[in-house]
């Protein structure tokens, strides 16, 4: 199984607490791998990984507990993923972006995450608490930082049930090794240029010189493109990579352009 790449000890340690039964929340930055990160660790714990999305709890009872639905003319009550997953044992509930969840979304999943390891449900006729099944494990993950503006603080509450790990963005070479793990050599070495460019942004966001950096999902997410063979370095720097800087302002616009010019220094404008 490839492994998302992150410090050995870290690891080891954020295995070890999660198998003893404690809940871990991953900070980082959007799309440096969080939640790929929490799946496999899932996966080489035997548990299976279900990603709860926090996101999407305006509506909380419904998204995380359930909601009524007509079946033969009878109204029944149908379990949301959340519900279904704690009394499954053996499973790995990952609450996804718990950052953007609602206050009445938290309020539910605190007594989940503490001592108490229930939730009760009004809807239900009988049984109305449910307890968490043996063996369900609990990690969140969480953007933190004044650039994440749809985000609300992790509240002292709420942190206090977790303990916390940061995943820092991998660097360029890592990156590039990761690639090398999912898609093989030849692609590797295809993405070298954009590996590079990815990891010049970061710098120029550490010197304050850009201010947007680009993510580790971006350039996995272009890979697609490149496995086609229609489109090259170029386009794909300059329709969807540069896309993440250019919305109009001229701060922006030249975060753009001080990104293409090291591209171009790269080679990539020579090799359409």
């Amino acid at each position: 199984m490839t492994k998302f790449v992150i410090k050995k000890e870290k690891r080891d340690i954020c295995k070890a607490l999660v198998e003893s039964g404690k809940n871990v929340l991953l900070t980082g930055g959007t799309g440096c791998g969080k939640t790929t990160f929490a799946i496999e660790l899932a996966n080489e714990l035997n548990l299976n990984p279900i990603v709860i999305n926090c996101g999407s709890t305006q509506d909380a009872r419904s998204a995380l507990i359930g909601y009524f639905t007509l079946q033969n003319g009878n109204t029944e009550f149908q379990e949301a993923d959340l519900l279904k997953a704690i009394q499954e044992p053996n499973t790995m509930v990952i609450l996804d972006e718990l950052s953007r969840a609602s206050d009445d979304a938290l309020n539910i999943l605190f007594p989940l995450l503490d001592f108490r390891q229930d939730i009760r449900v009004d809807e239900k006729d009988t049984d109305r608490i449910v307890k968490v099944a043996d063996n369900v494990r609990f990690m969140a993950t969480a953007n933190v930082g004044l650039e994440y503006s749809a985000t609300r603080s992790i509240d002292r509450a709420l942190q206090d049930r977790f303990l916390c790990f940061n995943v820092p963005y991998l660097t360029g070479s890592k990156l590039k090794n990761y690639i090398k793990s999912l898609h093989g050599e030849p692609m590797s070495e295809q993405l070298s240029p954009l590996c590079k460019i990815y990891e010049y942004s970061h710098k120029m966001v550490k010197d304050s010189k850009i201010n947007t950096a680009i993510s580790t999902r971006m350039v996995l997410d272009v890979i697609p493109l490149f496995e086609t063979g229609a489109f090259s370095m170029q386009q794909v720097v300059d329709n969807v990579i540069l896309s993440i800087f250019q919305t109009g302002s001229s701060s922006i616009i030249n975060d753009a352009s001080i990104i293409r010019e090291y591209a171009d220094s790269l080679g990539v404008y020579n090799n359409k």
